[in-house]
């Protein structure tokens, strides 16, 4: 920095090596310092075109099989799925019950304008 001179980082590898430094800004929030870098870089990178094709196999036990070898496993088969969508369904048939009953002790009042305090939550 041009004022202060050399400044010693607390993070390795963030400014790239091979880079030119435009700018920099320096602030300071609550006793520390903060330095922000405008960086421009060399980008180089040329990605091989491959005009290959790959096969995807959908199936039950597993959700893809690709041709390359990759296999991506199904999410809906796991427990912590399973133990969500039981509890969903019992929340949902204590929510039905607690409608059932207020219809019935209601039947003068319009549906949906007298919910009770357990129905909101």
């Amino acid at each position: 920095i041009p004022t202060l001179g050399w400044v010693r980082l607390k993070e390795f590898g963030y400014i790239p090596i091979n880079s030119i430094v435009k700018s920099g800004t320096v602030s300071q929030k609550s006793d520390r310092y903060y330095v922000s870098i405008l960086v421009e870089e060399d980008d180089i990178r040329v990605s091989k075109c491959t005009n290959e094709g790959i096969g995807i196999d959908l199936g039950i036990k597993d959700f893809a099989i690709c041709s390359n070898g990759s296999k991506f496993k199904n999410i809906n088969k796991t427990s912590t799925v399973k133990k969500v969508e039981k509890k969903l369904k019992r929340e949902q048939r204590k929510l039905s019950r607690k409608y059932e009953s207020l219809k019935v002790r209601n039947k003068n009042i319009k549906e949906g304008v007298a919910t009770r305090q357990n129905i909101q939550k």
